[in-house]
């Protein structure tokens, strides 16, 4: 192992322990909720095989949607073409899906300074307004179903709860949302009060602290674009919605009486749920969720058979093309996630 490699698992290794543990903890409340973490093998006799393709395509098309879309968020700043925003954003996903405590939100925009020369503040501009808009709709999504569709009583305290995350979590993306379209409108002055308020310590600091912030208001710019905003929006929802009908056409795939709405109630609690710091693989979060939407609408011993099974088959697939979708280019380029993380400047 060389220096450099050495240096970054040394950084890197209490972050992991960290959520390593949470992991685990997470992994321990499904296991304890009824849901193994791997399904008996007679559990999988009721799985139709032909979903497995069908919900790949389906996620292919899933994680094209999620990664063209930024295009239309970093055009104010330079027009990327398309196949270069799939390759930068795949990777960025990679990077989070494989790095522990979302270390991995580095790596995109890390990756996009050093390709095509946009500075990192602009990146994260960019990846501040996916989030937001990613939590308005999935929070939307899960107090839709809420309310839209029965649910059987709470049988943990969890499930008990779950109403209140989601409401709180709409309220939270909210109130997000409306502070980013006031720093966008009130831009110059977000960069005057910045350099005026760190000038009084240091005027070069000041300075600097105050191009930083006007760099991110250049990645959240495409929101006062109606043409570039609604573009985003459409492509948003494209990405939100073949994941949903993904997520239903494997549900009935692992013998699951899902309905779409079923579906848009799974994907929304699974999207808010992996928001939480976790392990590598977003491993225990990910189980808890899904286990605990599908507590909402089907009995114990259903989710403990049939939706372990829906699961492990949806997480398996999922690390799979997440993994192929990112190391590939990462090998054709020659390079190596701590060069993304570890990006010096931004």
């Amino acid at each position: 192992m060389n220096q450099g490699a050495r240096s970054f698992a040394l950084k890197l290794a209490p972050k992991l322990l960290i959520s390593l543990v949470l992991g685990a903890l997470f992994a321990w409340l499904a296991n304890r909720g009824g849901v193994p973490l791997i399904p008996s093998a007679e559990s999988f006799s009721s799985v139709r095989w032909w979903v497995v393709p069908v919900y790949t395509v389906s996620l292919l098309v899933t994680h094209f949607f999620r990664a063209s879309r930024w295009r239309f968020l970093i055009a104010p700043v330079k027009r990327v073409p398309l196949g270069e925003t799939i390759i930068l954003n795949w990777i960025g996903f990679f990077a989070i899906f494989a790095l522990p405590l979302r270390l991995g939100e580095i790596a995109r925009p890390a990756l996009t300074k050093m390709r095509q020369e946009i500075s990192m503040s602009v990146g994260f501009g960019t990846v501040a307004v996916e989030r937001v808009v990613d939590g308005l709709v999935t929070s939307a999504c899960v107090v839709w179903a809420l309310f839209a569709i029965p649910r059987l009583s709470p049988r943990d305290e969890i499930t008990a709860h779950l109403p209140y995350y989601g409401y709180l979590s709409l309220l939270i993306f909210g109130v997000a949302f409306i502070v980013l379209a006031m720093f966008l409108w009130k831009r110059r002055t977000a960069v005057r009060l910045t350099k005026k308020t760190i000038g009084l310590v240091s005027s070069n600091l000041g300075s600097y602290v105050a191009g930083k912030v006007e760099s991110v208001a250049d990645g959240i710019r495409s929101l006062g674009d109606l043409k570039l905003g609604t573009a985003f929006l459409v492509e948003t929802l494209l990405y939100w919605g073949t994941n949903i009908v993904g997520m239903w056409l494997l549900g009935l795939g692992c013998g699951l009486s899902l309905n779409i709405g079923h579906a848009t109630a799974i994907m929304g609690i699974l999207a808010i749920g992996i928001l939480l710091p976790t392990g590598p693989g977003l491993f225990g979060n990910f189980q808890l969720a899904i286990s605990t939407a599908l507590k909402l609408y089907f009995a114990d011993a259903v989710v403990g058979s049939q939706g372990a099974v829906y699961i492990f088959v949806m997480y398996a697939i999922q690390t799979v093309v997440i993994v192929l979708a990112g190391v590939i280019p990462l090998y054709v380029m020659n390079l190596r996630i701590q060069d993304l993380v570890a990006h010096p400047t931004l």
